[in-house]
């Protein structure tokens, strides 16, 4: 069993789809859409962060399905055993900032 630290992993996730990874390129875009939907949510355009927001929730919280991922460039699979503390900090991070995008939203409007 390979142990990945986490940074790297956030670091060379951009390239995965170098190696064949186009899956799991996609899993790690939520990161750009979070990303995005923090620098929305500074700027204050809610509705464009709540978009953000949700495509990051919606591709992040679908890798809970996941049962194997690529882990080598001649394409074989790894099991995923169990998913750690990290994964669910980096959900509830992207599931908060898409809450919090959606209270703004409706108590801004009201005032």
């Amino acid at each position: 069993m390979t142990d990945y630290k986490s940074g790297l992993i956030l670091l060379f996730g951009a390239i995965s789809f170098l190696g064949g990874g186009i899956l799991e390129f996609f899993i790690w875009t939520a990161n750009l859409w979070f990303l995005l939907a923090i620098l929305f949510l500074y700027k204050k355009e809610y509705f464009i962060a709540i978009l953000f927001g949700l495509l990051a929730s919606a591709i992040s919280l679908s890798f809970i399905s996941w049962k194997e991922i690529l882990v080598s460039e001649n394409g074989r699979m790894g099991e995923i055993y169990s998913l750690e503390i990290g994964y669910f900090l980096w959900l509830f991070s992207i599931l908060f900032t898409t809450i919090s995008s959606i209270y703004l939203k409706i108590t801004v409007k009201n005032n």
